[in-house]
């Protein structure tokens, strides 16, 4: 009995990646489908709404040695993390994760100036073209540099956004897109604004930094909406004690987040609604408060990571400073308990990322490339 085209389409698109990728070798058949355009937006979009697959977490070691590991295997008392190895491995050596969208990281290498986009979950990398030669090359010279990686939903296209605020030239932003492979200058830039933080955050179509504005300092949370390219302000969070500790804005992939560090007491951790319309008053809501002292010991810093099938639980990843390590644990947001999460094979010390893993391509686009100066015997002799 054979299955009919469609009933086969269905089927795969249920299946984890490593499973498709094996199935290609079935046919030339499926070969064509599970590389086809469609197939690959019907999967991801399959995976993002019922997480199809399972989610994954991208585990970085001091630039050094990458991780992948199951979400869903998190749960269990001994998971494992699988190491990152061959040319890839050679390719992450020495970089730093920018940000992740629709199953592709965006790292960096060489303060900046090297940036990779790949694929964690096909093993595929692809090195996007260098800024131009008038944007600065980051150095110390340079008094903030910043960059951010997210996904255009509107024009289906992934970004990368760098930023550059000299002493001289004042502030400068270019935007990478993998679909033209080309920069653009953005003219309509901040003014009077000063960001913290080095990586801008992707939630909701955009990339998001902390921010403080003149002539007050007051804190804001500065946007760039990936499908405008245009720079928004989003009101900061009103709390009613002041404080001075440590802020920042994160984002498990989904959402965005704002954690509010009370040294030796707590941390808040607020997240924004995704619904437009909003009242400053409503745009933020309290998900969680932890209390210090409660796990591990004393935390020097908690970052939300990713939530639970159920949506019961989140994942922190909880740094101890005593000990200069890094520890994943559950938290029940309904009893507020915890759950320790045990990973063979990784370092002490470590950042994780959430991602879907996708299908998602990074080839160039052929109609792109440059067509070749070679005489026509040339190109019949390249062909061959």
């Amino acid at each position: 009995m054979v299955l009919p085209c469609e009933l086969i389409d269905e089927v795969l698109c249920r299946l984890p990646v490593k499973y498709l990728l094996r199935f290609r070798c079935v046919s030339k058949g499926w070969c064509s489908l599970i590389d086809s355009n469609a197939f690959v937006k019907k999967h991801l979009k399959r995976a993002l709404e019922c997480n199809a697959g399972g989610g994954s977490i991208f585990i970085n070691s001091g630039g050094d040695k990458f991780y992948l590991a199951d979400l869903e295997s998190l749960d269990d008392d001994e998971a494992v993390a699988v190491e990152v190895k061959g040319s890839l491995k050679t390719r992450l050596s020495g970089a730093v994760v920018v940000g992740a969208a629709n199953g592709l990281v965006c790292v960096s290498k060489n303060m900046m100036n090297q940036i990779l986009v790949i694929n964690p979950s096909t093993r595929r990398w692809r090195k996007i073209a260098s800024a131009p030669a008038e944007f600065p090359r980051c150095s110390c010279s340079t008094e903030i540099s910043l960059c951010g990686f997210g996904y255009d939903d509107v024009n289906d296209d992934y970004k990368v956004v760098k930023i550059a605020d000299c002493h001289d030239r004042g502030m400068m932003v270019i935007v990478y897109s993998l679909k033209t492979n080309s920069w653009k200058w953005i003219q309509n830039v901040p003014r009077n604004v000063d960001f913290c933080g080095y990586w801008g955050m992707f939630a909701g179509g955009a990339l998001h930094w902390l921010a403080t504005k003149d002539p007050n300092a007051s804190e804001i949370v500065v946007g760039f909406d990936l499908a405008l390219e245009q720079f928004k302000e989003i009101p900061y969070l009103v709390v009613e004690t002041p404080t001075v500790p440590a802020t920042g804005v994160v984002s498990d992939g989904g959402s965005l987040w704002v954690l509010e560090y009370y040294p030796d007491s707590h941390m808040d951790m607020w997240m924004m609604n995704n619904h437009s319309g909003m009242e400053n008053e409503n745009l933020w809501f309290k998900a969680l408060s932890v209390e210090q002292h409660f796990v591990l010991g004393s935390f020097s810093l908690l970052k939300p990571v990713a939530f639970s099938k159920s949506g019961e639980s989140v994942l922190l990843e909880v740094h101890i400073s005593v000990v200069d390590r890094a520890e994943l644990v559950w938290y029940d947001l309904k009893s507020k308990t915890v759950k320790n999460v045990k990973i063979q094979g990784i370092p002490h010390n470590f950042e994780s990322y959430a991602y879907t893993e996708s299908l998602v391509q990074l080839s160039k686009n052929k109609l792109l490339q440059r067509p070749s100066l070679d005489k026509p015997e040339n190109k019949h002799q390249e062909n061959r």
